[in-house]
């Protein structure tokens, strides 16, 4: 029987080692030693192989160094006795097996103090074996073996290997031990290492069900929580095992997603490490949460640890040395710190510890010293005190936050806007400091786009500012605060308003309304707000933008211009960006920069971009300024804005992932129009890879009546075209761009038309592409955005059949970096120019990066009607994984994907994920262009 191929995922090296030992020509024995530590892998590799020796008439026999000496040694002659029978030399292993067990009648009851005349027996009946038939013995966690067998153990394994028999030890670690005589007679040790991550994100996708692929912020979850022990097997299937079951794994888009993304993974309950901790002593535990909450510690404040951790300092000081010892913590340079961040969370679970406790207790000691007169890191304090809640400091602590608030403000505006919120979270509503930390914290909070943050906040605070104003005709007067102040409390009310609205939080926006009502006088205002909330949730923009305007644009004038306002600016800024016609645009801007002459003015072209797809995020930071200081930003790496960057520069499976992570931070709560945005991006590059059904699943989950539908009319133009159905895409997406251009909705109204001006020209409607080309002709003439500029250029060159404008159009989308507008110009010059080559090998490689499959077939449709030669990719620059070689060569047998997934150990879902990033890295499209290119030697690692 020949010999088959087998793999074991992740662990193809050791495997094929031990494979070639144990098959290996000739009788010599060997003596093997399989290293890693505890959840690596061991067991289920040994038991891999044992299954695929067995099949190939290899006698296995096992026993484990855990056990106590005469349990083990009897489990072995146990097993030896089961083979007589089949043995061909059955009176000599017979007579040692009787040997054996007379010796161990003899010493019934004892604890075999002296197990060599047993272990001699043994190993003659092990020798009879191995002669007739290829023998393995396993031993398991040799580091396990009492003193006293550990010679006894040596010199049977040295006579199995003397025999020609093999022997596979494991042992968990490096430390020195009595096992060490055993891995001194090894003629090979085998390091299992942390498993790469590919292995690592096959394993998730089994371990979680086989439902879906894993999403890559799943993976990188995991990776930051575990640390050194992401790559180990044991740990992240039972912590995988235990997110299943807290039905924190999810599936969004056919991805497995982590819900919520923020909330911190833990260790399970039985975890090895959680044992360590509890075997370095008492107090152990509470030292490594004090740890897990300040990152690291310098080892010269060990008082301040063990006050902190309530653990008595000389026996802090010992159980520190060993909890490092036993590697559950590290210490670089003097500085300890906890490698696994998921411990901290399993002991916070254990013990129902909060962070705020820790912070809490040091804010509390340095205030005492700093009352005292004693010096302390003040910026430190500030930290602890944010950290420890509004409960803790008192009014000293006050004192500290506002100053260092102050400190900060222009060098580092993150740690700033946290202090001040921790201020103004301590200060009663009557405290005449409040409208400036407000003021202050807001504008700080919108330059770093903390749009929900923001609202939580001012919601906490504002709604107890209506408390302090008496009733308009009570004695006291409008306001205990004076006109500045006021005027600050109408910006924030104007700006708590806008937040409520980006994040859709309608139902609370009649307190940001009264807020603004009690501190302005005009009777008009009532009014004004009824218009624009009924012009707003009928979806008329532009009457909502006016509105809005008017409403808000007065009060803004009589303002002193020296005051730094919160949000004013910015908002008739962002509104007119987004919606407003040109003229409007620069009429507003010039409004604004006499406002603020010492402010740098910003991009124009970029601003009009953002405004034109609803970024808000960017309008913002155009607007006010980059004021990020290197702190990570809340939500602002899975924001719209994100999304819709990776969307333009062709990094699709990042957008996605982004815009699933948004999904699954935020299941239940109502959308915000940010939110909504990044679903029909999403939808987009779906539909574009030829995914319909996910397209429509994030398409369904946009809001009724949203009202930027120009975007989700466009991307359903673009899902029924690529359906087949062109015609009835071109029909409807006409009936769609009409009835919201009416209502006042102009964002995606561009690019609607752009895709419509295409379908139209690929069925043969010219009348109708020129009506379209003529709408967009206007629309780019009235409000000029860069994106109605390259639309209007590249469709007016489709239409008039026009190089000269087709190729203005690519290179300005080329330089503003909007990839699939290239990639759609590409193909439309590849169809008129004469010379179509460079733009369709350009298209193609693009929409290659893509991974979208139609743009693709389209590519290559044009080139084979123009005469062209396909690209070919030289391969992908990163070498395949064991698991991507594997596939292939099965696949070059003629394998189906069923049979590749029994044979790798994964699901079918995931085997169809790998060929789809072969198909991608190499530029191949079939499977059989996959195993002709292995065959022919053009892959790497063939």
């Amino acid at each position: 029987m020949a010999r088959e191929h087998s793999t074991i995922l992740g662990r193809d090296e050791q495997w094929a080692r031990l494979d070639d030992t144990v098959h290996a020509t000739g009788r010599a024995g060997a003596l093997l030693v399989l290293r890693g530590p505890t959840g690596s892998g061991k067991t289920a590799l040994i038991e891999a192989a044992t299954k695929n020796w067995l099949r190939h008439d290899v006698q296995v026999l096992s026993l484990s160094a855990t056990v106590p000496t005469p349990r083990m040694f009897d489990t072995l002659l146990e097993a030896v006795r089961r083979r007589v029978d089949d043995h061909r030399r059955a009176p000599e292993l017979l007579e040692t097996v009787a040997a054996a067990a007379q010796l161990r009648q003899h010493d019934a009851g004892s604890s075999l103090c002296n197990p060599l005349p047993l272990v001699h027996e043994l190993t003659r009946a092990l020798t009879q074996l191995a002669r007739g038939q290829r023998t393995v013995l396993v031993i398991e966690d040799i580091d396990h073996i009492a003193l006293e067998s550990a010679s006894a153990l040596a010199s049977l394994a040295h006579g199995v290997r003397a025999a020609g028999g093999v022997v596979l030890t494991t042992v968990g670690g490096t430390s020195w031990g009595a096992h060490q005589q055993l891995v001194n007679l090894a003629d090979s040790v085998l390091d299992l290492p942390p498993l790469p991550e590919d292995d690592v994100t096959a394993l998730l996708a089994r371990w979680s069900g086989g439902q879906a692929a894993v999403d890559p912020a799943t993976t990188a979850a995991l990776h930051a929580a575990l640390g050194p022990l992401f790559g180990n097997p044991r740990t992240l299937r039972s912590t995988v095992r235990a997110l299943r079951s807290e039905e924190r794994l999810v599936i969004i888009d056919e991805h497995l997603c982590l819900r919520p993304p923020e909330e911190p993974i833990a260790l399970t309950a039985d975890h090895e490490l959680l044992r360590r901790v509890h075997d370095c002593g008492p107090g152990a535990d509470r030292i490594v949460w004090t740890l897990a909450v300040l990152g690291e510690f310098d080892v010269n404040d060990l008082p301040v640890l063990a006050e902190t951790a309530d653990v008595e300092l000389h026996a802090c000081g010992r159980v520190l040395d060993r909890l490092v010892r036993d590697d559950v913590l590290r210490e670089t340079s003097g500085r300890v710190h906890l490698p696994v961040p998921a411990l901290g969370t399993a002991l916070a679970r254990e013990g129902s510890r909060t962070p705020r406790a820790v912070h809490d207790a040091l804010a509390r000691r340095m205030l005492a010293q700093h009352e005292r007169g004693g010096a302390v890191d003040r910026s430190a304090l500030a930290h602890h005190l944010v950290a420890a809640g509004p409960e803790s400091g008192g009014r000293s602590g006050v004192e500290v936050l506002i100053a260092e608030a102050d400190a900060a403000a222009r060098t580092a505006p993150t740690r700033a806007a946290e202090r001040y919120r921790a201020a103004v979270a301590r200060l009663p509503g009557s405290d005449r400091r409040l409208p400036r930390l407000l003021e202050a914290m807001t504008r700080l909070q919108l330059f770093q786009h903390r749009f929900r943050e923001l609202a939580d906040d001012l919601g906490t605070v504002l709604p107890a500012l209506l408390d302090a104003f008496p009733p308009e005709d009570g004695p006291e007067g409008p306001a205990p605060y004076g006109s500045d102040d006021a005027a600050t409390l109408a910006d924030l009310a104007i700006c708590w308003f806008l937040v409520q609205l980006h994040e859709g939080r309608i139902t609370e926006l009649h307190h940001a309304t009264r807020l603004f009502a009690l501190v302005t006088t005009r009777d008009e205002n009532t009014d004004a707000m009824r218009r624009f909330f009924s012009a707003l949730f009928r979806g008329r923009v532009r009457e909502a933008t006016t509105t809005l305007n008017t409403l808000f644009g007065p009060f803004s004038s009589e303002q002193d211009e020296t005051r730094s306002t919160t949000a004013l600016d910015a908002v008739l800024m962002l509104l007119n960006a987004a919606e407003g016609e040109h003229e409007e645009f620069r009429q507003t801007l010039a409004w604004w920069q006499r406002r603020h002459p010492k402010r740098h003015a910003p991009d124009t072209e970029q601003l009009r971009e953002a405004g034109s797809m609803l970024d808000h995020t960017t309008a913002l930071e155009l607007l006010l300024g980059n004021h990020h200081d290197g702190q990570s930003h809340h939500g602002r790496s899975r924001g719209y804005r994100g999304v819709l960057h990776h969307y333009h520069t062709g990094e699709w499976d990042t957008a996605l992932s982004t815009a699933r992570s948004l999904e699954a931070a935020r299941p239940h709560a109502r959308s915000s129009l940010a939110h909504h945005l990044t679903r029909v991006v999403a939808a987009e590059i779906c539909a574009a890879r030829g995914h319909f059904r996910r397209a429509e699943e994030w398409l369904a989950r946009i809001q009724h009546g949203f009202a930027c539908g120009h975007l989700v009319a466009w991307v359903r133009c673009g899902l029924r075209h690529r359906r087949g159905h062109t015609a009835a895409a071109v029909a409807d997406g006409w009936r769609d761009y009409q009835r919201h251009r009416d209502r006042g909705s102009t964002a995606g109204l561009e690019r609607l038309l752009e895709r419509l001006i295409d379908y139209s020209v690929r069925i043969g409607d010219r009348d109708g592409a020129e009506r379209m080309l003529e709408e967009l002709t206007t629309f780019e003439a009235r409000h000029r955005t860069p994106s109605a500029r390259e639309a209007a250029l590249i469709a007016g060159g489709m239409v008039r059949s026009d190089p000269t404008s087709l190729r203005e159009g690519i290179q300005l989308a080329r330089q503003r970096g909007d990839a699939p507008r290239v990639a759609h110009g590409c193909a439309a010059a590849g169809d008129l120019l004469d010379e179509p080559q460079p733009w369709l090998h350009e298209g193609y490689a693009l929409v290659k990066r893509f991974g979208s499959s139609y743009g693709r077939g389209l590519f290559s449709d044009l080139m084979r009607s123009r005469g062209i030669a396909l690209t070919r990719s030289r391969g992908p620059k990163e070498p395949l994984s064991s698991t991507e070689n594997r596939i292939i060569d099965l696949v070059s047998d003629g394998h189906t994907n069923r049979q590749i997934a029994m044979a790798v150990q994964a699901s079918e879902k995931t085997v169809e994920s790998h060929l789809t990033k072969l198909f991608a890295r190499t530029g191949y499209r079939s499977r059989v262009e996959l195993a002709t290119a292995r065959l022919e030697g053009r892959l790497p690692n063939g």
